[in-house]
């Protein structure tokens, strides 16, 4: 890592190096949701070719938490750079003065939410702290001095992140509105807008185009080791989990709306008024252990969380209803989704039940005889 004093960040080498995460194999089999988003489990990174955009690029990676640190760089580059309580998603912003590289061939292994309400709430933290995170992009921005309290003073320096940095400030906020702005266009397009074909066809295809992209691209990217027919049973398993993802987005569009604009709605009024509760967060384990509570996660609670979905798609069938009937029959499907959006995020959250594994005397010497040869190998 090259520290420059003029520019007061990692400008060239990194002070992070920031590993692959994956899903552990064990966290896919608690629930559906777990299962449909974990992403591809196991212990195999050699068959599966992994990039990320930005250090593909730009040479440059984004931290999200976990990582290799070099400590003198990591503290040059930090040290008395924040506001003490103010900053709630620290570890993006420490990978913009810091510099961070992602290592696609060490993986680290968590386990992804079983439920979604737990994934919702992690969510909306994050969004909060994207939204702390606004104040960056500006010329001068919030520096080490003041308190927590309502008539803290903050020093103010001059802005030292890339244009780069600043750009996936950016895109978090982006993305922390495309729900709200997607369900908006949806409704517009079936009250004011027309034709309303055109606009629903437009949402699903913004939803749809990168699992698409994904498809293609995994299509022709079949690692030398791998069997044809594997490569493109893997693509089809993986082309239907995105699928099945999109459909399960859709039908929670607008409670994704509501709990985002929610988030944004907290961070501002505590950032500009109360700048109190800032770093309000609960630990994932403690998030997974509240929702696995008895009555936490039952059909009445999810019903209770994410009532604005079905109350949205009540209010549109009736106006639809009353002024154009034709398009209620074209809206109609994706309006049972929404009103059955908290049976269904009930349903895939629920915990699997496992199988108990029952094998035939043929498949028990087929293992016995690969674990032998596999400890041969490592005996030889």
């Amino acid at each position: 890592a090259y520290y420059d004093e003029g520019k007061k960040r990692v400008c060239e080498g990194y002070g992070i190096l920031q590993p692959r995460v994956a899903i552990s194999l064990p966290g896919t089999n608690r629930s559906r949701y777990a299962r449909l988003y974990g992403g591809e489990p196991g212990i195999d990174p050699y068959t599966r070719a992994v990039s990320d955009v930005y250090q593909d690029v730009f040479g440059e990676g984004s931290f999200i938490g976990k990582g290799i640190y070099d400590v003198d760089a990591f503290e040059q580059a930090l040290g008395g750079r924040f506001p003490e309580n103010r900053i709630l998603s620290h570890d993006l912003l420490e990978g913009c003065y810091a510099r961070s590289a992602l290592l696609s061939d060490v993986q680290l292994f968590e386990d992804y939410p079983a439920h979604y309400s737990a994934d919702v709430s992690r969510r909306q933290r994050w969004i909060r702290g994207d939204w702390q995170l606004a104040g960056w992009l500006r010329r001068r921005v919030p520096g080490k001095g003041g308190g927590e309290g309502a008539g803290a003073d903050i020093n103010r320096q001059v802005n030292p992140l890339s244009k780069l940095s600043q750009w996936k400030l950016i895109d978090n906020l982006r993305r922390s509105l495309l729900p709200a702005a997607l369900t908006l266009l949806l409704l517009l397009g079936w009250t004011l807008l027309s034709p309303a074909w055109l606009w629903t066809l437009s949402v699903i295809g913004i939803m749809l185009i990168p699992p698409l992209c994904a498809l293609i691209l995994d299509m022709f990217r079949k690692p030398e080791e791998v069997l044809l027919r594997q490569h493109l049973a893997a693509v089809a398993g993986s082309a239907s989990r995105h699928f099945m993802q999109v459909a399960f987005e859709l039908a929670c569009l607008p409670y994704e709306a509501f709990f985002s604009l929610d988030a944004i709605a907290r961070t501002v009024w505590r950032t500009l008024v109360t700048r109190r509760r800032l770093l309000e967060w609960n630990p994932s384990s403690e998030v997974d252990r509240e929702s696995a509570a008895p009555g936490r996660n039952d059909l009445a609670a999810c019903f209770r969380a994410m009532w604005v979905g079905p109350a949205v798609a009540a209010t549109a069938a009736i106006c639809l209803a009353a002024s154009a009937p034709a398009v209620l029959a074209l809206a109609g499907p994706i309006l049972l989704l929404w009103f059955g959006s908290p049976v269904i995020a009930w349903w895939i959250s629920r915990p699997l039940i496992r199988r108990k594994a029952s094998l035939t005397a043929e498949q028990t010497l087929f293992l016995r005889a690969l674990s032998r040869r596999t400890w041969a190998f490592f005996d030889n």
